[in-house]
């Protein structure tokens, strides 16, 4: 396809026929005159094709900053709204705290709004950067392990370490309430049932900080020019399926066990043998996501490792 700054082919050959038949035509006393008058016409033509071309880089640059004032003011708005929501919660912890002390609510409810102000918090960072990336660049934030830095700066390290953040203390809050779980067993006030569900609860929330905690370090690999752009997403992929492996691995285990305290209930005729069939069904599912999962880690392993091998 032509380039539209440069003429059309078939109008040069035209604008040549001109003005050969304009200069042999007045051929003699006046051919000098002639010429010059259908040069300054041919240099008008080509003149207007070039303002044509600087038109149309002048409206690409128009776009290009509309949509970046476009992004700017969406990204504006999200972050006000996110700093409002963070206000309200704010303002909401008092009145637990109130609550607690009051003995209407217990501590865990703090726990939990602690959090959602934690969350609040890092959105309105992980915000706040893609902004100031914005103005750096003029583009959407690149999220990738391997984008370019941005005037030195590191935004995809940064974003990732506002989130570790939160997954820290997500985990945290977990792992006291499942030990909270664990004496209320040991207390005889609750199932082992119900610990094993907070087990499951904890394993996600770990994961989560893993695959961040990995994630770091294969960005830095990058930096360091360790890895090609290619080998460090292959290897967020790789980390994204390891922990679908490993948390619907303790999924299926978990119900696994459900249905066969479930079979028991069914037995003892308290409960329909279609409630059993729908979560032998729960099973089956999860088991086929399993494999899915175990399928695309075994592929991206072995693209890592041709990889390799080709260095």
């Amino acid at each position: 396809m032509p380039d539209r700054h440069e003429p059309d082919s078939r109008f040069v050959e035209r604008l040549e026929w001109q003005l050969g038949s304009e200069l042999r035509r007045q051929r003699g006393s006046n051919a000098h005159r002639s010429t010059f008058r259908a040069l300054k016409i041919a240099a008008l033509m080509l003149g207007s094709v070039g303002l044509g071309a600087a038109a149309m880089g002048a409206s690409q640059q128009l776009q290009e900053s509309w949509r970046r004032e476009l992004l700017e003011a969406r990204l504006e708005v999200q972050l006000q709204l996110a700093q409002q929501r963070l206000a309200v919660q704010l303002d909401a912890i008092g009145l637990t705290r109130q609550q607690v002390e009051q003995g209407v609510v217990s501590d865990r409810e703090l726990l939990y709004v602690e959090l959602q102000i934690e969350q609040a918090e890092a959105d309105a960072t992980v915000l706040q950067l893609e902004l100031e990336e914005i103005r750096l660049t003029g583009r959407e934030p690149a999220g990738e392990l391997s984008s370019p830095l941005v005037d030195g700066r590191d935004f995809v390290s940064e974003r990732i370490q506002a989130r570790m953040a939160v997954a820290r203390r997500h985990l945290d809050v977990r792992e006291r309430t499942r030990e909270r779980a664990r004496q209320q067993v040991d207390l005889g006030i609750a199932s082992e049932r119900e610990l094993q569900a907070h087990d499951l609860v904890v394993t996600e929330a770990e994961l989560t900080l893993e695959s961040l905690a990995k994630q770091l370090e294969v960005r830095q690999a990058y930096l360091d020019e360790e890895i090609t752009a290619v080998e460090a997403e292959l290897r967020l992929l790789e980390m994204e399926a390891e922990n679908r492996v490993a948390l619907l691995d303790r999924r299926r285990q978990y119900f696994e066990l459900e249905l066969e305290r479930f079979q028991d209930v069914i037995d003892a005729g308290a409960v329909h043998p279609t409630a059993a069939a729908q979560m032998r069904t729960q099973v089956a599912e999860i088991d086929a996501e399993l494999r899915l999962a175990q399928q695309e880690l075994e592929i991206v392993r072995r693209e890592l490792e041709r990889r390799a091998a080709e260095r």
